[in-house]
């Protein structure tokens, strides 16, 4: 496909992302988020694709040192989901610095949002995504919402 369409870029957002589900069974992530970019990497470069940017998380801060947090923050992943990010993150790092490698890290805090109409964004059942809980609770759709952390 690759060879074929020959695209400038890779702009890789897929991933596993569930943390609750990346505690419970961390080998999937780490097959999938670690070894499934590192192929993607390795088919990219066979290609002559040398741009790439990354869908990473604001998870792989872990606990935050101070408030506000910004990218020169000290990451330490608490969690396998965060982990697997975090690794795929420092090998971009090294693809850049030994392969000519040009990529770019998007680490996102609860991004959420739709098209009003329905036509984009997510859907899925069970919700596990802060926002969506938060707002089904005050809506009275559940019974409480739980916030993990400080």
């Amino acid at each position: 496909v690759l060879a074929k369409h020959k695209p400038a870029a890779i702009l890789h957002f897929a991933a596993l992302i569930e943390v609750g589900e990346s505690v419970k069974d961390p080998v999937s992530f780490y097959e999938n988020n670690v070894i499934g970019t590192l192929t993607l990497l390795s088919a990219a470069q066979a290609a002559g694709i040398n741009a790439f940017v990354f869908s990473s998380t604001c998870a792989t801060y872990g606990l935050p040192q101070s408030v506000p947090l910004d990218e020169t923050h000290r990451q330490v992943p608490i969690n396998p989901y965060g982990r697997t990010k975090y690794i795929v993150e420092q090998a971009l790092a090294d693809y850049d610095q030994y392969r000519s490698l040009r990529s770019v890290v998007l680490r996102y805090f609860n991004a959420a949002g739709a098209d009003f109409e329905g036509r984009i964004g997510e859907w899925h059942q069970p919700e596990t995504h802060a926002i969506p809980l938060a707002i089904d609770a005050a809506l009275g759709r559940r019974q409480g919402f739980k916030v993990f952390g400080s």
